[in-house]
C-alpha cells in the first residue's frame, strides 16, 4: 500500500501526514464500495461543514481523482468510489512517458522486443 500512497500523494512530508488517513479511505471503499461523501466525511470524523474540515477532505481525496477515484453524481448525492480500471489508465500513461523519456529509440526497442 505505501507504493501506491507514494504514487499518488508523493513522499513530501506534509503529505506522509496525510498517508493513515487515505490508508482508512481505500480501506473503507475497499469493503463498502460506493460511498456517499457525507459518510466518508463522517467516517473520517471530519465535518465538511466547516471550512477548514473541508480543505482537509479534500486534501485526503483530491489527489486521488484521476488514479484511482471515481465520483459520481446521484441525484443530489456525491458517491465515491475505487475503479482498477482508472488506475490501469493511469500506469498506462506513465508507461508511455518513461518509454519516450528513457529509451533512446522507443519505435525501434518496441520491434526488437517483438522479434524476440
Amino acid at each position: 500500500m505505501d507504493e501506491l500512497l507514494q504514487m499518488i500523494y508523493g513522499t513530501h512530508p506534509k503529505s506522509i501526514k496525510l498517508y493513515p488517513e487515505a490508508r482508512k479511505v481505500i480501506d473503507h471503499l475497499r469493503e463498502k464500495g460506493a460511498v456517499k461523501r457525507e459518510d466518508l466525511a463522517n467516517f473520517l470524523m471530519i465535518d465538511i461543514n466547516s471550512a477548514s474540515g473541508k480543505k482537509h477532505f479534500y486534501n485526503i481525496i483530491s489527489p486521488m481523482f484521476d488514479k484511482i477515484l471515481v465520483s459520481e453524481r446521484r441525484g443530489k448525492e456525491v458517491y465515491y468510489h475505487l475503479s482498477y480500471d482508472l488506475f490501469r489508465v493511469y500506469i498506462d500513461g506513465i508507461r508511455r512517458k518513461s518509454k519516450y523519456y528513457l529509451l533512446s529509440n522507443p519505435d525501434q526497442e518496441k520491434d526488437e522486443q517483438n522479434e524476440q
